[in-house]
């Protein structure tokens, strides 16, 4: 079932054109991965999706959706004033705690409920994020490089989440800058530089003929720094 129809969709800021004619749709069970270079306007993309920011030009359609978003980690909750677990889930569910205990539930984090936020890990942080979705009814979750900050065992465990979340019909649309997870993960990737270089199977998609060199090598270099951290 179509879920978004993004059609011929451009955002421009004064002179400068971040979006240009970007056109895909969305079906229900779907789990895309966005990539690209810094400022390709990946972000920009998820504002429209959102409904935070009015394109240029375009429109974008939406059908039975039901939007969760989960900003990188730090974005959720400020830790301004001492929050429970539970408290921040309720956030998303209207106040309702049997919904805000269902979607710890579904997340594995139930028994963290009554835990302040900010005493939780960056991946764990993360699972309570979308367990706040998920008390409102998401159907269709939005990410935006959900594991930065993330060590990489939780990363692990976040990552084994959202393919279970999507084995249960969640629409999963994820933007990443791990392009090696991304293939490895999602079910249809688009490469975006301002405009959609390429929408398809991850198994066919060709990192050095879509992505800058400098790019590639700098995700090359973290990959072997990594490595080496565990040998």
């Amino acid at each position: 079932m179509l879920q978004l129809d993004i059609d011929n969709v451009s955002v421009s800021y004064d002179a400068e054109t971040v979006l240009d004619a970007v056109s895909c749709c969305i079906h229900s069970g779907e789990f895309i991965g966005i990539i690209g270079p810094n400022g390709a306007g990946k972000t920009t993309l998820l504002r429209v999706v959102l409904g935070l920011l009015k394109p240029t030009k375009g429109s974008i359609a939406r059908k039975d959706v039901v939007v969760g978003y989960v900003p990188q980690r730090g974005n959720l909750y400020s830790g301004a004033v001492p929050i429970s677990v539970l408290e921040v889930v309720m956030l998303g569910a209207n106040g309702s705690k049997a919904k805000a205990i269902q979607a710890l539930a579904a997340v594995h984090m139930q028994s963290y409920a009554h835990k302040r936020f900010t005493e939780l890990s960056g991946g764990q942080q993360q699972r309570v994020s979308i367990a706040k979705a998920l008390a409102g009814s998401a159907n269709v979750l939005i990410l935006d490089e959900p594991t930065t900050g993330v060590d990489e065992h939780s990363q692990t465990e976040f990552y084994t989440l959202l393919r279970d979340l999507h084995a249960k019909g969640t629409t999963i649309i994820m933007v990443s800058h791990e392009v090696d997870t991304v293939l490895k993960l999602v079910t249809r990737v688009i490469c975006l530089n301002r405009t959609i270089l390429y929408d398809g199977p991850p198994e066919h998609f060709e990192a050095d003929k879509y992505l800058p060199g400098a790019y590639m090598k700098y995700h090359l270099q973290l990959h072997h720094q990594h490595g080496d951290a565990h040998v």
